[in-house]
């Protein structure tokens, strides 16, 4: 048996030679794993075109991380991570359990999205947008009012449609904390260079569910939040534009497969623009709008007095 500890995320059980308390408790079981992540050494990566580190070649991914090491994700079963003398175990954690986890969907043929999902009664939806758009700000604003999250920043989707659960945890900034009245105090740190601080959710026992809504978030500079839906070839440019590391998606095969992806889910989701004022807009009013928009209320009972 691989050597290591089990943990299950994404509905797949991982047997690691890392810790992840980033993903709750180790699971005691013998079941084969279905994916490997472990400790290796791996050779100065190929020349490539892509940004941000990032390689892509037939069925292994890598990427290069200053600071931090080298990972290849190799076909969709296993992780190899070569990190450097001096890394942090958290800085280690987190573009693990980020890009490289995101890579790793992909090769086992999922759409992943940039974004966060939350539970709507029985199916899914969530909001896509770029880097510092505030995905995680609404989540944690939804959470609040007692709507299961599913997944912070990396949502893949299946061949299905649907919306596959992360781990439980969303990383926000030490201003948007304040924001939601939540103190930092005894809250781990993504790492020791950034006020960004991991958020513990409760979440109750949660499975796929199918993605109906997708919210994109972008600011604009007028006084009105609104929403408008999209259609057609404007829904592709989307759901690629706001892909978890559309770098990644290069060469005929992977964008054909890309292609028939949206495609899938351009038909059973509904996409929608929000554009929100960049000098006035709020977690509380686009979480309102949202909801309005999909015909739906807060759940009774808030997060903080479920189980």
């Amino acid at each position: 048996m691989t050597s290591g500890t089990t943990y299950s995320c994404y509905g797949l059980l991982l047997r690691s030679e890392i810790e992840l308390p980033d993903l709750g408790a180790p699971l005691e079981t013998e079941a084969t794993p279905d994916v490997v992540i472990r400790f290796g050494s791996l050779k100065v990566p190929p020349p490539s075109t892509l940004p941000y580190g990032l390689w892509r070649e037939s069925d292994v991914c890598g990427v290069e991380v200053p600071d931090v090491g080298r990972y290849e994700t190799r076909a969709g079963v296993e992780i190899v991570i070569d990190p450097l003398p001096d890394a942090e175990p958290r800085a280690i954690r987190l573009f693990l359990l980020g890009t490289v986890m995101g890579a790793l969907m992909m090769q086992r043929d999922h759409l992943v999205l940039h974004g966060n999902a939350f539970r709507i009664g029985d199916a899914a939806a969530v909001v896509v947008g770029h880097s510092g758009a505030g995905k995680s700000t609404l989540a944690a604003e939804f959470d609040r009012r007692g709507f299961d999250v599913l997944s912070d920043d990396v949502v893949p989707v299946d061949a299905t449609g649907n919306a596959i659960p992360g781990y439980p945890r969303i990383k926000l900034w030490d201003d948007a904390l304040a924001r939601l009245g939540v103190g930092t105090d005894g809250l781990e740190r993504i790492n020791d260079a950034h006020e960004k601080f991991q958020l513990p959710l409760q979440r109750n026992a949660i499975g796929p569910l199918p993605l109906r809504w997708i919210y994109v978030l972008e600011r604009h500079a007028g006084t009105e939040l609104t929403l408008a839906p999209v259609h057609g070839a404007v829904t592709f440019s989307l759901l690629h534009e706001h892909t978890y590391r559309n770098e990644l998606i290069s060469g005929a095969e992977p964008v054909a497969r890309h292609l028939q992806q949206c495609a899938s889910l351009a038909r059973t989701a509904r996409v929608t623009r929000v554009r929100r004022p960049a000098a006035t807009m709020t977690a509380e009013s686009t979480a309102e709008a949202i909801l309005s928009d999909i015909g739906t209320e807060s759940p009774q009972t808030p997060t903080q007095e479920r189980a």
